[in-house]
């Protein structure tokens, strides 16, 4: 029986792992990616695929156009990809832009984006959460352990960061929106308290560490932050601080962008492995 063929082109270390994890599953072929050693089938160009491929695995994106990044600057087009796919092969990638969509999906492949996936976000929570403690371990001058931590948000990412954090020893405290979320927090024996009071609890925390997208911490806010503060920034691009306030200000902000790709490559590749071969299950593929 023919091995399922898989192309995983370009991203960053997480891809190399998520790639050697993939040949359990099949024949894989890498280009623009980390070679780890396996027994993946690196590719120096794309034009060296010897088969069309049953799956395209793309990295976790970064842009709106059709270019994908790739290890040690390589640059590849999706526009180079199509005639090496099978008809109807599965394109899955992570955070795919509406453009990238739709070029796929009009080529008549099945396009699926493993970044929407729940399980995969809940896995990816752990790393991230990891990640913002060992920041908060080398970038302050004081243990976490008795530390006062402020969380703003409450969704997955803080969940895991508030019992990480509350388990090293820290004092917790969470600002939210929905009174269900504070409820929760509370449940959990966290401090709690609503949006609204936020302003008025900035100035007793060592460290902050933001999860929510949007613009939290505006100069105004950032004036009552202490400058012994650390402040790390978890939210996707942009972001929910002002940075150019912040440097000017003097104010410790960390956008700790990636966290999973830069702290533990090898668990956050094998978990976008098993979300591709838990769509490829449910596909019937």
């Amino acid at each position: 029986m023919k091995k399922r063929a898989f192309l995983c082109v370009g991203g960053d270390s997480r891809q190399t792992y998520m790639s050697k994890a993939l040949c359990a599953a099949g024949e894989v072929y890498t280009c623009g990616v980390g070679y780890s050693g396996g027994s993946e089938i690196p590719l120096a160009s794309i034009d060296d695929m010897p088969q069309k491929a049953d799956v395209l695995v793309l990295p976790i994106m970064n842009g709106e156009g059709l270019e994908i990044p790739g290890a040690g600057g390589k640059k590849i087009f999706c526009t180079e990809l199509a005639d090496k796919l099978c008809h109807g092969a599965l394109v899955t990638g992570g955070r795919l832009s509406v453009k990238q969509i739709e070029y796929f999906s009009a080529l008549g492949f099945d396009v699926a984006d493993y970044w929407c996936r729940e399980a995969l976000v809940i896995r990816n929570c752990i790393p991230t959460a990891e990640g913002a403690l060992q920041i908060a371990m080398t970038e302050t001058g004081i243990t976490v352990f008795g530390s006062r931590v402020l969380i703003t948000g409450y969704g997955r990412t803080a969940k895991a960061c508030a019992r990480l954090f509350k388990a090293a020893g820290a004092h917790c405290s969470v600002a939210a929106r929905r009174s269900a979320a504070i409820a929760d927090a509370v449940n959990c024996g966290l401090d709690a308290f609503d949006f609204n009071e936020l302003y008025g609890h900035i100035p007793g925390f060592d460290i902050i560490i933001n999860t929510v997208p949007a613009m939290i911490f505006d100069r105004h806010f950032l004036e009552a932050v202490s400058k012994d503060t650390l402040i790390i920034d978890l939210a996707s691009k942009p972001g929910g601080v002002d940075f150019d306030a912040a440097r000017e200000l003097n104010r410790r902000v960390v956008h700790a962008l990636s966290l999973p790709g830069k702290v533990a490559p090898i668990s956050s590749g094998k978990i976008i492995a098993e979300t591709v071969r838990e769509i490829l299950l449910e596909r019937g593929k």
